[in-house]
């Protein structure tokens, strides 16, 4: 393959992976700075890891205190609240006393837990829509973006390429988001594999995706050394307990952060508010699987 550009830098926790087929080296260099300034941008505003970003100063206000919220910022938090409404609760950004909970603690108290959901709730934070301000009814009561912000990114890329007249090209974070644009240089679309966490080298599904973005979830995963994790992070807000079992969702939808919203609460929602959320849906691929000690279940959904 001809003229194939491709560099990586780290961001948002991960490795952003850029491929740009059909793309000289000068030209290349010029989109991948582009991705690159645009993504540590939102970063830096996003990420509560920052000292100095928009998110942690908002993170760092007492309850009950009126902040202002940048143009940008507001338009996030103000997706998040109605994927938060959407999803009865489930997609939830203020969930990081859980979380951070979890993962400090293979098994926390009732009390532990109930403390942390008592400074969690998208339902305690007040949104001043004429002002483009918040408040938090509760001090110590914070945003975390990780659940969406590789998501967010994607979908401010997305048109930043194409008014760059970029055509085909993948961005990839970490494997789990991804940005297929266009189409594979041998063919009519992206192939976008979903590894067998279990064998690396085996896919047990493939997504066709032109224009389109895969993201993936789940409470299990492995490293770079092929070592399996199993991870806490994913809570129901509802009930403050983690998501037990092997799980991984992937979701190819239109839209980076959409997807990301979805591979989450498919995690989280029963089977009901699922299939209630899934008439809603449409251009949307769910791959669901299962790992038991017996087999691999799967599962695809198509809306």
């Amino acid at each position: 393959m001809d003229n194939v550009f491709n560099d990586t830098f780290f961001a948002m926790g991960t490795r952003c992976d850029v491929v740009l087929p059909g793309v000289e080296q000068e030209f290349g260099e010029q989109i991948f700075q582009l991705i690159k300034t645009e993504t540590k941008d939102l970063e830096n505003k996003l990420s509560r890891f920052i000292p100095d970003s928009e998110a942690s100063q908002l993170n760092n206000t007492p309850g009950n205190t009126w902040i202002s919220v940048s143009e940008d910022l507001w338009e996030i938090l103000t997706v998040c609240y109605d994927l938060y409404q959407m999803s009865n609760g489930a997609f939830d950004i203020t969930a990081t006393p859980l979380i951070s909970l979890w993962k400090r603690t293979v098994s926390p108290s009732l009390t532990e837990i109930e403390n942390a959901r008592r400074i969690s709730g998208f339902d305690k934070v007040e949104l001043d829509f004429e002002n483009s301000r918040i408040r938090f009814a509760e001090d110590k009561m914070e945003f975390d973006f990780g659940a969406i912000g590789k998501g967010i990114a994607l979908d401010k890329l997305k048109p930043v390429l194409i008014g760059q007249g970029t055509k085909n090209g993948i961005v990839s974070f970490g494997e789990s988001s991804i940005l297929a644009l266009g189409n594979h240089p041998e063919g009519d679309y992206w192939p976008l594999g979903i590894r067998n966490l279990l064998n690396n080298e085996e896919f047990i599904h493939v997504f066709k995706a032109k224009d389109e973005t895969v993201t993936t979830s789940g409470t299990i995963l492995t490293s770079d050394t092929g070592e399996i994790i199993k991870r806490h992070h994913i809570v129901s807000p509802e009930t403050g307990m983690t998501i037990q079992g092997n799980i991984s969702i992937s979701v190819k939808s239109d839209s980076a952060t959409f997807g990301e919203f979805l591979s989450t609460v498919w995690l989280i929602l029963p089977e009901n508010d699922k299939n209630l959320l899934a008439e809603k849906l449409k251009n949307t691929e769910i791959f669901e699987v299962e790992y038991t000690e017996e087999d691999i279940k799967t599962k695809l959904t198509i809306l």
